[in-house]
């Protein structure tokens, strides 16, 4: 059996931030462990395949080809494709995409995997043309799903899938992962165009005038942040892989694709020292000349004066610590084990040994008060005078498969709409399209959002000096702040979204609008059924209240509950219906 695997149009829109498209990591993994079962694997990327190519969506635009150009490079060999769905704003293009698949291959299973899939499995089956999910870390499941495909296997007793049966979608049990990290398969990249990602700056943090691949040196997180969906997708677990077998895989992508950059995707790369110590020492011991970065945030436990200097020697270019909030209440109600003193003190170090280093918050929480992000302003200043070159501020999302969504859904505060979807598009922007917090309006929130940014650059090297570093970006393509970088892919982005306006559009106004209006029905049901059959409980309508409770029990709930419910037959969503049924 050949398995076709589809990265899909990445979704861009006008954003202030570092953050880019970047290779699909977790595809390549999938891919590696597919090859490595003995299985025959076919790439169709459509970003790296047309990266100029845009189409108009529901906010922005899709970079790639559009949907019945990938459908046509499906091999006619292929019994199964593949695809990865991470973020939810791209949910709405995978429909669309899945249905242009099936409409040319009626035949083909459709499975997907990913973290936006994982949080909402039963959603996903309902709304789209999906046979299969795979649930939480893919690589070992999606192995056994392709064997039980094959052989015609009885699904049942099969952990970590959802799919569908007759008129009905099944959730299993999840399961952990049971082989060793270690002996996962690295990634297949020599099935992917890893220079065209390059080559159109895709690469995921500050663009560096080298070649750049992603890295992951762990899984998972041991933390239990309120806003983030990562416990839900991996448990709040933490596995690192042996820093002997990751310095391998650096020196083994300079060897083969020239590789010179490395960007770390981890969610939380930096938890133990003697980790850390180990890796940097095998880095210095091989002589390595190499940059690596932590685009996506990092904690401050084990960065002390010893190890920032490793860090230093052995090539980091850019780190950011993700406290999200500069007041100690905000932070104790996300569950952000941070404590100031002790942020103060790895920034210190870090910035000793003259480290890039940056700082992430959200503005926007459903709990933010105006005393709360007051506090944020002495904060900033602090942390600017203290060396720190580059803050980010995102807007909140509200992101399924956190305690925070559930919270806001199951009080009628969130609606599963097409603003819903649009909203987390402008996590990034200059304004938010919409608020969750009852007392911040969002013009509010673009107040205090600027407010931090003045806060900020005007205490650090100058408000003036900030600017000109910020306006070099426009203008070059390699950059070593992420304040560069912000700026340059503000102005690309706005240049690409205003053009994107002009040009083709992913569905006609009239089928955008329709798309979304059984949505919010659909997953109403979904979460009614989920609390009968003692899958969920219902969360909070108070946010103040979640930092008192664990995660682990909710998540071990609607883990260990395998369930079944009806879906109604007449309906081209699929939409679900109740009365519903739960499994033994």
């Amino acid at each position: 059996m050949k398995v076709c695997l589809i990265r899909p149009p990445c979704v861009e829109s006008f954003r202030f931030s570092t953050t880019t498209a970047a290779m699909p990591l977790g595809l390549a993994y999938i891919a590696a462990a597919l090859e490595a079962a003995g299985r025959k694997v076919h790439i169709v990327d459509a970003v790296a395949t047309a990266p100029k190519k845009h189409t108009r969506y529901i906010r922005g635009f899709l970079v790639g080809l559009r949907f019945d150009e990938i459908a046509a490079r499906i091999p006619a060999d292929c019994t199964v494709a593949g695809l990865s769905v991470i973020f939810t704003h791209e949910w709405p293009a995978i429909v669309q995409l899945i249905k242009a698949i099936k409409a040319r291959r009626p035949d083909i299973a459709v499975v997907l995997g990913g973290e936006h899939v994982t949080a909402m499995p039963e959603f996903c089956l309902a709304t789209s043309q999906t046979d299969y999910v795979v649930l939480g870390e893919g690589e070992e499941t999606a192995v056994a799903l392709m064997d039980a495909i094959e052989k015609g296997s009885d699904l049942a007793r099969l952990s970590n899938i959802a799919f569908r049966k007759d008129a009905s979608i099944v959730v299993n049990r999840r399961q952990p992962r049971r082989r060793p990290i270690d002996e996962i398969a690295p990634p297949a990249w020599h099935l992917f165009d890893v220079g065209a990602y390059n080559e159109n700056d895709f690469v995921g943090g500050i663009d560096i005038a080298s070649v750049s691949m992603p890295m992951l040196a762990t899984r998972g997180c041991p933390y239990q942040c309120t806003f983030c969906a990562a416990p839900n997708m991996w448990t709040p677990s933490w596995y690192a892989r042996d820093p002997i077998c990751v310095v391998d895989e650096i020196e083994r992508y300079m060897k083969t694709y020239g590789a010179r950059d490395f960007c770390f995707q981890d969610l939380t790369a930096i938890t133990r020292k003697d980790w850390l110590v180990a890796f940097c020492s095998e880095i210095l011991r091989r002589n390595l000349n190499i940059t690596w970065q932590l685009p996506t945030g990092t904690r401050s436990e084990a960065i002390d004066y010893e190890v920032s200097d490793l860090l230093n020697r052995t090539g980091m270019k850019n780190m950011v610590y993700a406290p999200e909030s500069g007041s100690e209440t905000t932070r104790r109600l996300i569950k952000k084990k941070v404590k100031t003193d002790r942020l103060m003190d790895s920034i210190d170090a870090a910035v000793n040994a003259k480290l890039n280093v940056g700082i992430c918050m959200i503005v926007g929480l459903p709990h933010d008060t105006p005393e709360q992000l007051a506090e944020n302003l002495p904060f900033l200043r602090n942390v600017a005078k203290r060396g720190v070159v580059d803050v980010s501020v995102g807007f909140y999302m509200a992101l399924p498969g956190t305690e925070l969504f559930y919270s806001l859904y199951d009080s009628g505060k969130v609606v599963l709409d097409r603003d819903y979807f649009i909203h987390i598009l402008h996590a990034t922007a200059l304004h938010p399209s919409k608020t969750y917090n009852g007392s911040l309006s969002k013009l509010t929130l673009i107040y205090w959002k600027f407010r931090f940014f003045w806060s900020f650059y005007a205490e650090g090297k100058g408000f003036f000096r900030s600017i000109w570093r910020g306006l070099q970006g426009a203008f070059t393509d390699s950059h070593d702040s992420r304040l560069a970088g912000a700026v340059h892919n503000a102005v690309t982005s706005s240049w690409q979204s205003l053009k994107a306006q002009f040009g083709r559009r992913w569905l006609s106004p009239e089928q955008d609008q329709a798309m979304f209006r059984e949505w919010d029905a659909i997953y109403r049901s979904i979460r009614k059924h989920n609390l009968a059959v003692g899958a969920a409980k219902i969360s909070p309508a108070d946010t103040t209240e979640l930092h008192r409770g664990n995660v682990i029990d909710v998540i071990r709930l609607n883990h260990e509950t395998p369930r079944q419910m009806t879906i109604k037959p007449d309906l081209p969503s699929g939409r679900a219906d109740l009365p519903l049924a739960a499994t033994a």
